[in-house]
């Protein structure tokens, strides 16, 4: 009897469990977590901004832009969603949106588009890696309350052969705490990406940089007499961007 007791026990647990994962859902982010409990969950690079118009390359149906940085075997990209921001750290909230994800520099990063709401929202970008989970911190949508400012006037940049230095100036929003530069070339391809604290950058001078997602294996050189461009986001400490800077300059 007791062996017959243990053995109805155990399978009882089992049918609970097994009840248990085929409640959870998908799209719900704490669920998928959970379903994805078997891998290392980890993080990613993610931010957002967004403007009335829309930002880099967007329209007025999507005005915002989560854009976010795939390491090299990432897959399964996924994107999710609270309507309400006191709800940021409560996993259980966030709902996945059917968006869908597209290249920025030629798919060294990549973004998605987002719809039309209203307030402020919080987000959060998912995906794969080989026995990884990756989730970033979440975002504070902002397009309504504080869109972010495009304004390439507050970037200058200094002549110096291949080794040029950008410095640049907050804008309307002084809540920046880190910055992230882009050199590019002119067929899209980035050529570096770093972040900063401070507020200038040299090429390719890596003495105040916090953080490097260069590819270390592309060379990260610029030639002389070409043209390149000079992109800047200020993002604030909720991962919104404040300011956004395009600035086109050549190697002489």
């Amino acid at each position: 009897m007791k062996i017959f007791f243990g053995v109805f026990i155990l399978v009882f647990c089992f049918s609970c469990e097994k009840n248990h994962k085929s409640s959870l859902q998908e799209n719900v982010l704490a669920d998928y977590i959970e379903l994805n409990a078997a891998l290392e969950m980890t993080d990613l690079i993610a931010c957002a901004g967004g403007k009335e118009g829309g930002l880099f390359n967007t329209t007025d149906a999507q005005p915002t832009t989560i854009f976010f940085y795939p390491i090299d075997g990432a897959t399964e990209f996924r994107y999710f969603e609270t309507e309400n921001v006191a709800d940021s750290l409560n996993f259980s909230a966030y709902r996945a949106k059917d968006l869908m994800d597209e290249p920025v520099f030629n798919g060294y990063l990549r973004k998605f588009n987002n719809s039309v709401f209203r307030g402020e929202r919080m987000g959060i970008v998912t995906y794969k890696s080989e026995g990884k989970l990756h989730v970033c911190n979440p975002i504070r949508l902002k397009t309504n309350t504080k869109p972010t400012e495009v304004n390439s006037d507050l970037a200058t940049v200094t002549d110096n052969g291949v080794t040029p230095s950008f410095t640049w100036s907050d804008g309307l929003i002084d809540e920046n705490v880190i910055y992230f530069q882009v050199i590019s070339d002119t067929k899209g391809n980035l050529v570096s990406g770093t972040y900063t604290l401070e507020k200038d950058f040299t090429f390719y001078n890596l003495d105040n940089v916090v953080l490097n997602i260069t590819d270390p294996t592309m060379n990260p050189i610029l030639e002389l007499d070409q043209e390149y461009r000079f992109t800047m986001m200020a993002v604030s400490q909720d991962n919104w961007v404040n300011l956004f800077i395009e600035k086109t300059f050549f190697t002489n």
